[in-house]
């Protein structure tokens, strides 16, 4: 079972609610948030560009790009190699239209994830030489591409990496301390150094490489508006690759966002169009999870540079064509991750894997390319770290999703023996294996780990206990100012205890949702919707209050159920009218 968890903070809610104009909710919504001065508040319902980074406080940034500016004089040929997944997709686009737009001589290249597997390799170094290429600049991979970057240099070619990954490290002979290894490029662009001045750490592949195009263009006399052009590309990275939506990372998907809303990537149109977004108010939602998983599609199941294509593409026409074989491939996708959902699940449940507090599932015939979703599936599941692991071209691949209470780059690191290749960060990893060493990996993963039940309790954050009767659809409008939601800056949730459950009906083309009518504190009525576990709510109804309890409720004869819930107020609108009604998250 979840713990609820409401959260009670103090401040001046009166006092702040009345300077900025909004209601006490949102104030405390701001201080759940962390926000605890007029400043802060104002710079959150309000961001602003201008709140971002210094870019040349990034380590090398403008040595970088004075290695850039002299590769483009000279005529040389310049290659940038990013990655398959849509941070991958956003960097490259960004670096290779920059520096095509200031007269570079570039191409791309982006590794076949079942072919290359993650990041630049020293076959893809040697084809680019043999290509006439002479300066490879990476995005979103490059921190760990040591032997890649060692043979680049041997062939004397000028190398950069931008990155945003963790630097691999080595622990020192104290045991504790740990030292950064940084490859042997001439010039490496990562807020993760530990000599990287730059404020905000937690941006994204695309925002480094948006960053670079901000000083390159400054130094070649161009205006900002210039490289702003960028800003929406950068966003979409943002909320794939699921960065906390705070400070910097709030700004950059604010305002790209609107950027979306009227881009002229033709590209991008013709993915709202065929999703049936264009025109319409966009939210991270759509770019996590209807744009994303379309460009994300193109690097699993193919080649991430079909999507690439797709953002240069200037023909409308071809553009359409190119979105339409994306959406296809992404259903397919779908399709694919639910088997091995299904699969992982029933692995778990029916063998002694149950017990393990780190889950490392072994599913030979899943795609490669899917291993992180259906991990990401599987930790939401047991609210455990999960790695699930595939058989690849050489031995065995596997992507990791941890929990907050347990670091996996640092975990990882501590069996690194057991790998050929890994990395990652905190919350995500990508390893490579011997198969023979999967069992060993599960053991050793199990034995060193510390996470308590608590670690592996879920936790539900609530807002505030808020009635029913105070939701009208002014206060539901200005929860809108909150927005982007997403990591990092959830949607508000609201709790209530014991809300009588007046009557229920199935709804949605196989029955599988609930609409509820429940009772306010006024004596009137409000619908609440219910799109998830709604099997375990009818059986709780029947287990509280005795069996038929669950169709006297469908019938609407009232037998007295109540319910505790967590809920997320919302507006219906229907044929033109507008009504307040709540989703519901969780109950008991």
């Amino acid at each position: 079972m979840s713990k609820w968890l409401l959260q009670r903070k103090s401040a001046d809610y009166a006092g702040l609610s009345a300077k900025l104009g909004v209601d006490p909710v949102i104030v405390r919504l701001m201080v759940n948030r962390g926000l605890n001065t007029y400043e802060e508040m104002e710079e959150y319902l309000h961001p602003s560009l201008n709140s971002c980074g210094d870019p040349h406080l990034f380590a090398d940034m403008d040595l970088a790009c004075e290695l850039l500016m002299e590769a483009i004089d000279e005529g040389q040929k310049i290659r940038v190699v990013g990655d398959y997944d849509v941070d991958g997709i956003m960097s490259t686009y960004i670096l290779t239209s920059a520096i095509r737009e200031v007269g570079g001589d570039v191409d791309y290249a982006v590794p076949h994830r079942m072919v290359d597997g993650y990041g630049i390799n020293p076959d893809m170094v040697q084809q680019a030489y043999d290509e006439g290429v002479r300066f490879i600049i990476t995005c979103d991979n490059g921190i760990a591409a040591a032997p890649a970057i060692d043979l680049a240099k041997e062939l004397g070619m000028t190398f950069v990496v931008t990155d945003h990954h963790e630097v691999p490290f080595e622990v020192a002979e104290d045991g504790e301390t740990k030292i950064q290894k940084l490859p042997n490029a001439d010039a490496v662009v990562d807020p993760k150094r530990d000599d990287c001045q730059y404020p905000f750490k937690g941006i994204c592949g695309a925002q480094v490489a948006w960053k670079l195009t901000e000083v390159l263009f400054e130094f070649l006399g161009l205006e900002k508006e210039q490289s702003d052009a960028y800003l929406q590309f950068a966003s979409i990275a943002t909320v794939c690759d699921v960065m906390e939506l705070k400070g910097e990372n709030r700004a950059t998907v604010y305002h790209g966002i609107k950027a979306i809303e009227h881009t002229d990537n033709i590209g991008i149109n013709a993915l709202l169009a065929r999703n049936e977004l264009k025109g319409k108010p966009l939210s991270c939602y759509h770019l996590g999870f209807i744009i994303g998983p379309c460009l994300n599609a193109s690097g699993r199941l193919d080649t991430a540079g079909r999507a690439i294509e797709l953002l240069m593409e200037e023909d409308q026409a071809k553009a359409l064509a190119m979105a339409n074989e994306l959406v296809e491939l992404n259903a397919q996708r779908k399709n694919m991750t639910q088997i091995g959902i299904d699969k992982a699940r029933d692995m778990i449940e029916n063998s002694d894997l149950i017990n393990d507090r780190v889950l490392v599932v072994y599913i030979p015939e899943l795609h490669e390319s899917l291993a992180g979703i259906v991990a990401g599936r599987i930790r939401e599941a047991y609210c455990k770290p999960v790695l699930v692991i595939t058989d690849a071209e050489e031995g065995a691949k596997g992507s990791g999703r941890s929990i907050p209470a347990y670091n996996m780059f640092e975990e990882l690191t501590g069996v690194k023996d057991v790998f050929t290749k890994f990395g990652g960060h905190p919350m995500a990893a990508g390893v490579s294996l011997p198969t023979e060493k999967i069992d060993e990996l599960r053991q050793r993963l199990n034995e060193r780990c510390t996470l308590t039940e608590d670690d592996m309790q879920e936790v539900i954050k609530i807002d505030c206990d808020m009635p029913l009767s105070y939701i009208t659809e002014e206060l539901v409008d200005s929860l809108d100012m909150l927005a982007p939601f997403g990591t990092g800056n959830t949607k508000p949730l609201f709790a209530l205890k014991d809300v009588a459950i007046l009557k229920a009906a199935y709804i949605g083309k196989e029955g599988q949702y609930l609409r509820l009518t429940v009772g306010t504190e006024n004596g009137g009525t409000m619908t609440a919707m219910l799109f998830r576990n709604v099997p375990e709510f009818e059986n709780l109804v029947d287990e509280k209050y005795g069996a038929g309890t669950w169709d006297d409720l469908c019938a609407g004869h009232n037998p007295g159920v109540k319910m505790s819930i967590i809920y997320e107020p919302s507006i219906n609108e229907f044929r033109g009218n507008r009504s307040i009604q709540i989703m519901l998250e969780n109950f008991r």
